[in-house]
């Protein structure tokens, strides 16, 4: 789950609405720096995203506190994030004080979308030095964040494991809905309100069984001993 969770959190700085390929910038100036990483990150250029990040990069996103040091931490958080077709919209001009870029943008995508969010509003921020960046700051919109938490704050009560069907029942916690509503250690979760598990992303299965507490999922249950897989209907809690 947590990174699921990073995913919905960092994948809104990594976008990937289309499949031109961004030239590097001619200018060393910051804002060029910044202008190019965020259009890369636009055309899904994985190359010339990292080409403008420095080797020992960080980024932050508060809330929650997600920190990443590194490119090669970077790196593998951006091809995590390339299959959710975000889309992104500059909502303010760039700002240059220095070495200090900063900018406001309305991101959209598939992961906002199954969790009941058209758009996120986020403000970002990078420290450039000699052509590089060096440290990019990402604050949500504390309304958006908010909705993001409500809309995800329900569970099953379940410890799953992925296995090649979907993801297996292994424990279930203190007064586990997914108990109560007939789902057995053993059952395999196959689909999540008539979506396959085959057709899913990655992490995809866990978003889509999040939801509202109080909500309902329709879960796509394969148990050993029976011929054909069964529908079981759970209503989410809040853990």
């Amino acid at each position: 789950m947590k990174k699921v969770l990073v995913s919905l959190l960092v994948i809104v700085l990594f976008l990937t609405s289309c499949t031109q390929v961004a030239d590097t910038p001619a200018s060393t100036e910051p804002e060029a720096i910044a202008e190019a990483f965020l259009q890369a990150s636009s055309n899904g250029d994985i190359d010339t995203c990292l080409g403008l990040l420095s080797d020992d990069v960080l980024f932050r996103q508060n809330p929650p506190g997600v920190r990443i040091e590194g490119k090669a931490e970077f790196e593998a958080i951006l091809r995590d994030n390339m299959a959710w077709y975000h889309q992104h919209s500059l909502t303010s001009p760039f700002s240059v004080d220095g070495d200090k870029v900063a900018c406001s943008a309305k991101l959209s995508g598939d992961d906002f979308r199954i969790i009941g969010i058209e758009h996120i509003n986020i403000s970002y921020e990078f420290l450039i030095c000699d052509g590089k960046i060096y440290s990019i700051m990402a604050v949500p919109n504390s309304e958006d964040w908010a909705k993001i938490a409500e809309l995800t704050n329900g569970r099953i009560g379940v410890t799953i494991e992925f296995v090649e069907q979907g993801i297996k029942v292994k424990e279930f916690a203190q007064d586990s809905p997914a108990e109560e509503a007939g789902i057995e250690l053993g059952d395999v979760i196959t689909a999540v309100d008539g979506v396959s598990f085959p057709e899913m992303r990655e992490g995809e299965i866990i978003l889509r069984i999040h939801g509202p507490a109080g909500s309902k999922v329709l879960l796509t249950i394969i148990r050993e001993g029976l011929p054909t897989p069964i529908d079981i209907e759970v209503t989410r809690v809040r853990y």
